[in-house]
């Protein structure tokens, strides 16, 4: 329903699993409605950005519970954070819905998301982190994340009144696709699941050495992309423990970093925010007598107290080593492009 866009090659690191069963169809095993008769569920119908969807139709108006469709006794990790995710659009009636953390130990940890403007409403205290993702023809990423506190829990999808409301109003109707829950701050993509849970082995991104225009005075390097999460390493070249360049977020910031036979020199600056989907834009220079880097078409202020680049000339490149999201471009020179230089493959 909208345009073709080139994202890059969609990259992540980390192995996740989707708790869940029957995730393509939520009236499948596992999936349980608050109350008798309180939702009308339709067909598995084709045309939703991850293939198939379904109608959830509010069939009895209360002015006190939520209309649900949930699995919530699944084995999980006292003390880890974990993320509730599901596809949503609006259909008919009222436009709020709830994604809900549930933790047998202390119950719901609920976001409200408008599913007509695409904005995220009230959250409980217990959130840790909530967003929407556009997926295009009204279709919305609505995400939760939170800690939780015991063993047991699992994913409400809940059709509501109104922001921080959990009434239902009778007929209101909303489509859903892909309910996903899973160990982590924020989502990954879709894991379809049937009977059985189904686990997205962690992904690698190699470039080889022979590929790679390796210099032992000066070099240059330009990543851009969209991020996921926080303190990830969108670059690692890595020969050893005291041999490396290495492009990483850190908490609220990005770091530039080599390491020559054991000194450590380093650049941060710039401001990052962790979150689903974050655009970034990065390069850097890398001397034997400098080191600076680049964020968003700004140079920092470069470093020059290295006496050594690090010989790297028969190592691998892993792209995205610690890495959720998308990479758009990866460029290297065997030359130093200098501040003004890697300000513009910045940008």
């Amino acid at each position: 329903g909208s345009a073709w866009v080139n994202e890059g090659i969609l990259h992540e690191s980390e192995a996740r699993t989707n708790i869940l069963t029957s995730s393509g169809d939520v009236t499948g095993t596992g999936w349980v409605a608050q109350g008798s008769g309180a939702t009308t569920v339709g067909s598995v119908t084709t045309g939703s950005p991850f293939g198939t969807y379904q109608s959830v139709t509010v069939s009895i108006s209360d002015s006190i519970n939520s209309a649900q469709r949930y699995q919530i006794f699944k084995s999980i990790t006292s003390g880890q954070t974990y993320v509730s995710s599901a596809l949503l659009k609006h259909s008919v009636g009222t436009f709020w819905a709830v994604v809900d953390v549930y933790d047998s130990a202390s119950g719901s940890k609920r976001a409200w998301f408008d599913l007509q403007n695409g904005v995220v409403g009230t959250k409980d205290a217990s959130v840790l982190q909530s967003g929407m993702i556009d997926y295009g023809d009204g279709w919305w990423l609505c995400w939760t994340s939170a800690t939780v506190a015991s063993n047991s829990g699992g994913l409400n999808v809940e059709l509501t009144k109104g922001d921080g409301i959990l009434g239902r109003n009778f007929g209101d109707t909303m489509l859903i696709a892909g309910p996903q829950f899973e160990a982590g701050p924020t989502p990954s993509s879709y894991i379809p699941t049937g009977s059985a849970t189904a686990t997205r082995a962690a992904e690698t991104l190699t470039v080889p050495a022979a590929s790679l225009p390796y210099d032992n005075t000066n070099m240059s390097i330009q990543m851009d992309g969209k991020m996921t999460g926080d303190t990830l390493t969108p670059v690692r070249w890595l020969l050893d423990a005291n041999n490396s360049i290495l492009l990483e977020t850190g908490t609220n910031n990005f770091s530039f970093t080599q390491e020559a036979v054991g000194t450590v020199d380093t650049v941060t600056g710039g401001s990052f925010t962790s979150g689903t989907n974050v655009p970034f834009n990065l390069a850097t220079r890398n001397g034997s007598t400098f080191i600076n880097g680049a964020i968003s078409g700004t140079a920092l202020t470069a470093n020059t107290t290295p006496t050594a680049l690090p010989n790297l000339s028969s190592t691998n490149l892993n792209l995205g080593y610690g890495f959720m999201g998308t990479i758009g471009e990866f460029r290297m020179w065997s030359e130093d492009l200098t501040d003004v230089g890697i300000a513009e493959a910045s940008t």
